[in-house]
């Protein structure tokens, strides 16, 4: 035990933390170990400067081992053989690490050291998605909220009229089960820094491949800037509003402002309007 203390203490006031101890049992307090109650006091640690502790600490332990018995001669020279090695290893690496910037200077001879460049983290989108179905066309819609419609929102009464005017079914069937599509899919895991703008419009496209591939699908309708962000491939990520670009096997998709958009903005309604009757046709002859 004794030889562990010295040990111990030598490292500590080697890499210059000070170090206290009590010279008597404290109140309430679990009993010290022997040793601890005879270690040299704190003004001949504190009195000298930080840099002569590896003295002080030789002097310490070879007062110790004058005080021990005969028979803790041998096993005190070890300490004190061991703190000798502690401190060499101390003071060489001290020393290699104040060598350390020299060594790195550039010269004519040296070569270049790279430089790091840090990596920018992966930008991960959220948003939530509501997929609908009226007769032929798919109903694609962000949800502000994260929510998924009700009957008695307001911006799920304004799609029931776009519906009627548009001759469609009033009817609206909620695909998945009335779950939306949100995204990141993942909240934590290794995968989780993978879902980037890309993974999120591919996750979108392919849900939408799989329910035009169970029924006759002849147009999508993206409501809001998320729909139509990662429901079109990268070249229309930024389509024209009531721009129609394509899908896949005659699969058409409309790119149209969100519902709240709508609501909040009335000259759009008139806009829409207008283009729904240019394609009105289309699914009107496929719903017959």
């Amino acid at each position: 035990m004794l030889e562990q203390e010295v040990r111990r203490q030598a490292m500590l006031q080697v890499m210059g933390l000070e170090v206290w101890l009590p010279r008597q049992p404290l109140p309430h307090a679990r009993m010290p170990r022997p040793q601890l109650l005879h270690w040299q006091s704190p003004s001949e640690t504190t009195s000298t400067p930080l840099i002569a502790a590896p003295a002080q600490v030789a002097a310490a332990a070879e007062a110790v081992i004058s005080a021990t018995p005969a028979a803790a001669v041998s096993s005190s020279a070890r300490a004190q053989a061991s703190l000798q090695q502690v401190r060499q290893s101390l003071e060489s690496g001290q020393q290699s690490s104040r060598r350390l910037p020299e060594s790195m200077v550039n010269t004519e001879t040296d070569e270049a050291v790279p430089e790091l460049t840090a990596v920018a983290p992966v930008e991960i989108p959220r948003f939530s998605l509501q997929l609908l179905r009226s007769g032929p066309c798919l109903l694609l819609a962000d949800l502000p909220l994260g929510e998924a419609f009700q009957s008695s929102d307001p911006d799920f009464q304004l799609l029931k009229d776009l519906v009627r005017a548009a001759g469609l079914p009033q009817q609206l069937q909620s695909l998945r089960q009335g779950e939306p599509i949100r995204w990141p899919l993942l909240k934590a895991g290794e995968l989780a820094g993978t879902q980037d703008a890309a993974a999120a419009r591919a996750c979108v496209r392919d849900l939408l491949e799989f329910e035009c591939s169970h029924a006759s699908v002849s147009f999508v309708w993206l409501l809001g800037p998320r729909a139509v962000a990662f429901a079109n491939v990268g070249d229309n990520t930024d389509a024209d509003l009531f721009s129609v670009t394509a899908f896949q096997g005659g699969v058409r998709l409309w790119n149209l402002p969100s519902l709240e958009q709508l609501m909040s903005q009335q000259q759009l309604k008139p806009e829409l309007w207008q283009h729904m009757q240019k394609l009105m046709a289309h699914w009107s002859q496929q719903h017959a």
